[in-house]
């Protein structure tokens, strides 16, 4: 019975950290963009490198959740770090995390503009004050909430994806003109490389969701269900990359220029799924957002009391500010890469420290910490 997996929790928390990395950078679709569909068909073999990678990742972080049960989150970058650089990136991924809550604020302001025509800092506010009151609630309600999203997200882009595949099959040569167009059409890249983008997203969403990654191999009941909750969110999230890789090369003319290619593609394919999408978007940011946000508030004060409340309300207030003032597209191209060059160093000290773990060489007790998760 110990080892006994209950598959609706499973979908829940890999809903759960689907919804936590689908935020505005993939919703909005320039994070696809700039990593992957820019590459034109060499992205779809990028997303192929970033899920090996995920799940490898995502596997020890929550089997390290599940077996460790650190009463911080945070407390894994000490446990895996050591004391001293452990401190350095605990603190890098506090302001990392807040600095992608404003990335994904900004998000949610360009989205609601660009469909609405109502100025960008009422959409970030919106997102803002919604998010804050999910955080309020709690963790647990939290993970419930973005656990449902997460699959709806991802089969929204799906439609999109299958759109893409539609026009691409009447018109084959959409799908071979796009590729050979996307390096030329002055989008942003990630780095000049392929297969080193698609590893570069994977630290990325290492380095943004470690914390949140731990919490949710905690909430498993056991190993076997956190490692299983794991690989299924890999997986989904790859599905999700690949569909909208593919969308953006077949609609390549049309996002051109754009701060939301989905919503272009979504409003070429049908008005009607433009509006809906638009909806899902800014869900895909709320949670996001969300979710981002107590992560960064856990680093302070345990949730539901009224320092880690204060805090909230204070955080996403200059949150909304600095959303409603920087444009999206360069806050991704400049936060996001560098982020996934700093993940590296931790993903080898993680990788490393597991196999010492293995061979019965390293002896580091349980992480400690004062806050209960």
């Amino acid at each position: 019975m110990e080892n006994r997996i209950r598959f609706k929790k499973v979908f829940i928390l890999a809903g759960a950290i689907c919804a936590y990395w689908i935020g505005a950078g993939f919703s909005t679709g320039q994070e696809v963009l700039q990593f992957f569909a820019v590459n034109g068909i060499n992205g779809l073999w990028a997303a192929f490198v970033c899920c090996a990678l995920i799940c490898t990742f995502s596997y020890i972080l929550w089997n390290a959740g599940n077996r460790e049960k650190f009463s911080n989150p945070y407390n894994v970058f000490e446990y895996y770090c050591g004391k001293y650089l452990g401190q350095v990136y605990i603190w890098f991924s506090v302001i990392l995390s807040y600095g992608i809550f404003v990335v994904m604020m900004a998000g949610g302001g360009a989205t609601i503009h660009q469909y609405y025509v109502v100025p960008e800092y009422l959409g970030t506010g919106f997102i803002g004050i919604l998010s804050l009151l999910t955080v309020l609630l709690g963790v647990d309600k939290l993970i419930n909430i973005i656990g449902v999203i997460g699959p709806i997200k991802i089969f929204f882009v799906v439609i999109i994806g299958i759109a893409a595949v539609a026009t691409a099959l009447a018109k084959p040569d959409m799908l071979i003109q796009g590729s050979a167009l996307m390096p030329q059409l002055g989008f942003k890249s990630a780095s000049g490389n392929w297969a080193w983008s698609g590893a570069l997203y994977a630290f990325l969403a290492l380095m943004m969701s470690t914390p949140f990654q731990v919490t949710c191999g905690l909430k498993a009941a056991n190993k076997c269900e956190a490692r299983a909750g794991a690989i299924t969110g890999g997986i989904l999230f790859t599905i999700a990359i690949l569909f909208l890789v593919f969308a953006e090369i077949v609609y390549h003319d049309i996002i051109v220029g754009q701060q939301v290619p989905t919503l272009a593609i979504a409003n070429q394919v049908s008005p009607v799924l433009a509006l809906a999408f638009t909806v899902i978007i800014v869900l895909c940011i709320y949670s996001a957002v969300a979710s981002v946000l107590l992560m960064v508030v856990r680093k302070f004060a345990v949730d539901k009391t009224k320092k880690f409340n204060s805090i909230a309300v204070v955080l996403t207030g200059i949150g909304m500010f600095f959303g409603s003032t920087i444009p999206f597209d360069k806050l991704v191209n400049l936060l996001f890469p560098i982020t996934g060059y700093a993940a590296i160093v931790f993903a080898v000290l993680m990788v490393a420290k597991e196999i010492r773990l293995k061979n019965g060489s390293d002896k580091t007790e349980k992480g400690e910490g004062n806050m209960s998760v």
